[in-house]
């Protein structure tokens, strides 16, 4: 019985540590200036964005292109971002706000992006 106690105790803090490192690198961005900056920080991107295939795949090419630009070593990774998700549980996104990479269109929700190492 102790075992099992101990263990859901120690796995109960993994989880915590886990979620608190997490939540320590999402970036909420809302202007392409900061965007790459940020993912070569090895943190996740809130940015907002419409909806359309397009808008992934032009941030996969822009940050994958920025990042070589900025790369200062030759092991960093340079891939572009892709969206993991479109989080669930949405932070409020003020009226106006612009798509971070067609910002000729409005957003209409955050999406998460980061890197797959």
């Amino acid at each position: 019985y102790q075992r099992r106690v101990h263990g859901e105790q120690m796995q109960s803090d993994l989880l915590q540590r886990a979620v608190e490192e997490r939540d320590r690198h999402i970036v909420k961005v809302t202007e392409w200036k900061d965007f790459t900056t940020a993912l070569n920080g090895k943190n996740m991107i809130l940015a907002p964005v419409s909806s359309g295939k397009d808008v992934e795949v032009k941030i996969k090419e822009r940050s994958s292109k920025e990042s070589q630009a900025e790369q200062l070593d030759e092991r960093a990774p340079s891939m572009g971002a892709k969206c993991l998700c479109i989080p669930f549980d949405q932070p409020e996104l003020p009226e106006g706000t612009k798509c971070i990479i067609n910002t000729d269109r409005l957003a209409e929700f955050w999406g998460l992006f980061g890197r797959s190492y």
